[in-house]
């Protein structure tokens, strides 16, 4: 497992808020992703844009934004990191309150921000804040919308079942609270995004606005890929699963849980794998 920040303190005099872009040869439709980010507003915040290593024009575009927008702080790395390191390496050395991921062909309405900014600000028990959305076609401009919904039940195990029915990858982009997200154990694993839901469901409490803020960019279908090998492997996940059940139920409840969780991953990968 690998710590996020070791030794941080979340107190700061620089912004409330980081924004987090890890991008790779983003060029075609990042420009629409800084704009959205920069529109917000929610102005106190700072963008970390890392690129991993590009070899288009994104170095370019990011370079121009920065030159005309103290707030963006742009880095190229030497030498590609992998999705998933370059993924923690715009979260590494966070001092804001709350800290956002951004994707490079994702869109937010001005108002994401805001909106978010002032649920974590009057409930210290919530650590995620995300909203309604769509999935948009950026070549057709075909879209599909879609809500994440929340459980506001005190119960932990209907909050997780809740969740594990209504699933929802997109939920990493949202507004975090640093302090909580340091907690999460970050490994490299398929399904992490999962994993992270669920973490935030048994540990403090996800919140999504009931309006469409957030847009998931796509060029033709969304394909899901492996982050450790050429194909998808739930191992890991669920052996992360299994263990963050036993901390939080007693062993009947927990293995319940744990039989769900695994029949429904089982049979998506098992999907994917025959697509």
């Amino acid at each position: 497992m690998i710590n996020t920040n070791p030794g941080r303190t979340t107190a700061s005099a620089g912004p409330r808020v980081t924004i987090g872009m890890p991008v790779y040869n983003g060029e075609a439709f990042i420009h629409g992703a800084l704009d959205s980010l920069l529109r917000q507003s929610f102005s106190d915040f700072e963008l970390h844009i890392s690129d991993n290593a590009s070899t288009d024009r994104t170095e370019d575009i990011c370079q121009a934004h920065a030159a005309v927008d103290s707030r963006i702080h742009y880095r190229r790395q030497p030498t590609n990191l992998g999705a998933s390191a370059n993924f923690r390496e715009v979260f590494l050395g966070c001092k804001s309150r709350y800290f956002m991921w951004a994707a490079a062909d994702d869109r937010r309405d001005s108002r994401f921000l805001e909106l978010a900014v002032q649920v974590l600000d009057q409930r210290e028990d919530v650590g995620l804040v995300f909203s309604a959305g769509e999935t948009l076609d950026l070549t057709t401009n075909h879209t599909v919308e879609w809500d994440c919904g929340y459980s506001t039940s005190p119960k932990k195990w209907l909050r997780y079942l809740y969740r594990l029915i209504n699933g929802c990858p997109s939920l990493v982009y949202g507004l975090h609270r640093t302090s909580v997200l340091d907690k999460i154990p970050f490994d490299e694993f398929d399904y992490f995004d999962i994993y992270l839901s669920h973490w935030y469901e048994l540990n403090s409490r996800i919140v999504t606005l009931p309006l469409k803020l957030f847009t998931a960019g796509t060029v033709g279908t969304r394909v899901p890929y492996s982050l450790t090998g050429s194909r998808i492997d739930d191992r890991r996940y669920l052996e992360m699963e299994r263990r963050l059940l036993r901390i939080h139920f007693s062993l009947p409840i927990s293995l319940l849980l744990y039989s769900i969780t695994r029949h429904l991953i089982r049979s998506n990968t098992k999907q994917l794998l025959s697509a």
